[in-house]
């Protein structure tokens, strides 16, 4: 074989290499539809059914770009947000069929090829399920989403978005469950470690978990500060305004 021969099998091997890995890697696959809608959400710029618009946008452009799993992990992300805003609005029903569908989207992703993100979103939709549907989902399901976050980060030692929602529990569980001063810990470690990704929503995710903490520990000054960090990140969302006004 001529060098030239050899130079160009080395090259298709190469991009066929780095196209699976970009296509394993789907925590990469953020696209801009998807952080306008993620951010519209966060930010409670519109009502749910205000999101619509921004979510077809983000499902047209993820069918139209990508494909097969990471197609998949990209529509549960979309469903995700949905559920989020529904359940912002109390509107429980609505909210339950969106991390549903967002649940089934990562399963199925996860029938093609397993990733850290296709788990992580398993678990974020089944840990916001367990607060919109009834007790008896909880009691079955709630026990995956630690084992669900600890697959994400034995691929993905640096997910930030895992490591919150495997402190979460520590935060938001009712009680006797909660155990508000390990979670507060915990979520500090994760965003003074320089090595773990964390996203914008992430961000938002730790500090407002904080204050949230620091809220129920009476803490009241520190609650503060955390929550007004929360809106450092999305200055409208309502969430956090509301926990600041109870202040």
């Amino acid at each position: 074989m001529s060098m030239c021969k050899f130079c160009k099998l080395f090259l298709v091997m190469l991009v066929a290499t780095a196209s699976l890995f970009a296509e394993v890697n789907t925590h990469d696959v953020l696209w801009d539809e998807y952080i306008a809608l993620r951010d519209a959400m966060y930010n409670n710029t519109y009502s749910a059914e205000g999101l619509l618009p921004l979510y077809d946008t983000a499902v047209a452009s993820a069918k139209a770009n990508f494909s097969e799993d990471t197609l998949l992990v990209a529509l549960s992300r979309c469903e995700y947000i949905m559920g989020r805003a529904y359940s912002y609005e109390e509107n429980k029903d609505a909210a339950g069929a969106r991390y549903d569908a967002g649940d089934k989207y990562a399963e199925q992703a996860l029938d093609i090829r397993e990733s850290a993100t296709a788990h992580l979103m398993r678990g974020e939709n089944i840990s916001q399920n367990c607060s919109v549907k009834p007790v008896s989902y909880a009691l079955s399901h709630g026990t995956k989403i630690s084992g669900l976050a600890k697959k994400v980060l034995k691929l993905d030692k640096n997910y930030g978005a895992a490591m919150y929602l495997q402190t979460a529990q520590h935060i938001y569980a009712p009680a006797p469950f909660h155990n508000h001063k390990k979670g507060i810990k915990e979520m500090q470690e994760i965003l003074n470690d320089s090595s773990v990704r964390l996203e914008k929503d992430d961000v938002f995710n730790l500090t407002s978990a904080i204050g949230y903490g620091h809220l129920q520990r009476e803490e009241k000054a520190e609650a503060k500060k955390w929550l007004q960090k929360a809106l450092e990140v999305y200055p409208g969302n309502k969430y956090v305004q509301s926990l600041l006004k109870d202040l």
